[in-house]
């Protein structure tokens, strides 16, 4: 029995070759990843020594300071209590985020200061956020919202 071979059709030439672009998508990937790991892990509280005699110098305090409000219960969608960090650090009190703004403020004078707030938490509770911002003569201010990309 003898098989007759299909003729073989011929391509034009042109195709897409999607390898190149998935290991690049790849390769951002776990770039972002660990940048964002290592980021994280400079922001662990620890107690650190307190030479006497000590020549080092004070780093240089950032330009911009992020403070989270947020709600203390995540999974409850009603307000409990409010909580404050600055950047990811551990909740602390506004009276220690206040001294810390003002050791900040004192070092670097255009401080800047970023609020983010949950939308869950009452207005009253990022106003005393405001108030303690205005209280250490921090002047710029930005405060963090979603805003609809439809209009």
């Amino acid at each position: 029995m003898r098989h007759e071979r299909k003729p073989r059709v011929t391509s034009s030439g042109i195709s897409f070759n999607a390898v190149p672009m998935v290991d690049v998508i790849f390769m951002l990937t776990i770039f972002f990843m660990l940048v964002s790991r290592f980021s994280s892990a400079e922001q662990i509280p620890m107690e650190l020594p307190k030479p006497e005699h000590s020549k080092a110098s004070l780093a240089k305090i950032p330009e911009r300071v992020i403070i989270n409000c947020r709600v203390n219960n995540l999974l409850s969608k009603e307000f409990v209590q409010a909580v404050y960090s600055i950047g990811p650090n551990q909740p602390e009190s506004l009276d220690v985020i206040a001294r810390r703004l003002a050791a900040m403020r004192h070092q670097s004078p255009n401080l800047k200061v970023i609020v983010r707030a949950d939308r869950r938490l009452p207005y009253a509770e990022v106003r005393e956020v405001m108030r303690m911002l205005a209280n250490n003569n921090i002047d710029m201010l930005n405060v963090v919202a979603h805003v609809d990309e439809e209009n």
